[in-house]
């Protein structure tokens, strides 16, 4: 299957919800973000000191990093977010979905603004 055509039928929410949210939203956005913070680190010596986890301090990312965060944060909950809209399971799951994906958009204010 084409790159292309997987990328574009998450963003359609045409991906069933459990691949949309599991898949997507936790396994890729957790590898992603590990990807951006060991960036950090590897190219702008960002500051791991030893009494902090550094994969929790988004205070010392870099603006570029930061916009990355925000614009794949933006692009996952709006796939995760018409998976839902196409479910056709149980409406506990579609709104427990909902909840999920704002509150990840509603966080993000964390990380722009600190």
């Amino acid at each position: 299957m084409n790159n292309n055509k997987i990328i574009k039928n998450f963003f359609e929410g045409n991906v069933k919800l459990w691949k949309s949210y599991w898949l997507v939203g936790e396994l890729l956005n957790g590898i992603f973000l590990l990807i951006i913070f060991n960036l950090e680190i590897y190219f702008f010596n960002t500051d791991s000191s030893v009494s902090q986890f550094p994969f929790l301090d988004f205070a010392n990312l870099t603006l570029l990093s930061k916009i990355a965060i925000f614009i794949w944060t933006i692009f996952i909950s709006i796939g995760i977010w018409r998976s839902a809209e196409n479910y056709k399971g149980s409406i506990v799951w579609i709104v427990l979905t909902f909840i999920i994906v704002a509150y990840r958009c509603y966080s993000l204010r964390l990380i722009l603004f600190i």
